[in-house]
């Protein structure tokens, strides 16, 4: 095995994620009207261990079918992606998305390094000001502009997914104008805080809710890191209504 990769479900044409080399290379060789159709690729692992692919997958892989296997495979059974998510990998950079982070897991199995981050535990006491635990919201926002530029990715035709964030806080609209802060006046793009929650008893629950929304959102939408997702909204505030402590539809926040 020599890596693994995520993909966007969604159809773009060659020249929207090629380099200038790559197209050069299939003009040169006369392929500029084949395999222009692909998905796009938006993160990458490379297999730190020598792994055989059948080692991964005894039930599915065929030898025989080794160069159509991109193609024709069938889905891995439950089993075979529970034995490939141990293997250890590190994630790469891939043309056309941001470059991977110094903090980027690195030989680390696969459910570590694809799994959304944690949330970043609470601390209370004296700092520079004295910080105290009390009642929090967790908050969903969504980023009002192109998503997609702010990530230094093209959008592809008809795609209508949403930039999102999970936080926690104990006053939202302050923390909508924190979230801003950094954007030029005259910027086209801002976070807006949609929902939030009842209140919490403190940071330390609102927390774990957090925990739960990025535990049952990487099933549903894309993870970019931290509290950040990419996807359909609809499933996002879906999600979000389903955490303890959350009423069905939240409060709209004005």
């Amino acid at each position: 095995m020599l890596g693994f990769l995520q993909v966007v479900r969604g159809a773009i044409r060659d020249v929207d994620k090629s380099s200038a080399a790559g197209m050069k290379r299939k003009r040169d060789n006369g392929f500029i009207e084949k395999w222009s159709y692909a998905i796009p690729v938006v993160r990458a692992w490379r297999v730190d261990e020598p792994t055989l692919l059948e080692t991964i997958a005894p039930e599915t892989y065929r030898p025989e079918a080794g160069q159509a296997i991109a193609v024709w495979s069938p889905q891995l059974t439950p089993a075979e992606i529970d034995l490939a998510l141990k293997v250890r990998v590190t994630e790469v950079n891939v043309f056309g998305e941001p470059p991977v982070a110094e903090t980027a897991g690195k030989k680390v199995t696969l459910l570590e390094a694809f799994r959304p981050s944690r949330a970043f535990p609470g601390s209370f006491g004296e700092r520079t000001s004295n910080y105290e635990d009390g009642p929090t919201h967790l908050y969903l926002a969504r980023f009002e502009g192109d998503g997609f530029a702010m990530m230094g990715m093209p959008k592809p035709q008809f795609d209508k997914s949403d930039l999102i964030k999970i936080g926690v806080s104990n006053d939202v609209e302050r923390r909508q104008k924190e979230l801003n802060c950094g954007f030029p006046p005259a910027a086209k793009g801002r976070w807006k805080i949609e929902l939030k929650s009842e209140l919490y008893d403190g940071k330390a629950a609102a927390e774990a809710a957090e925990q739960t929304f990025k535990n049952a959102a990487e099933k549903r939408l894309q993870s970019l890191g931290g509290e950040f997702f990419r996807g359909d909204w609809t499933a996002a505030l879906s999600v979000f209504a389903t955490i303890p402590g959350v009423s069905r539809f939240g409060v709209k926040v004005g």
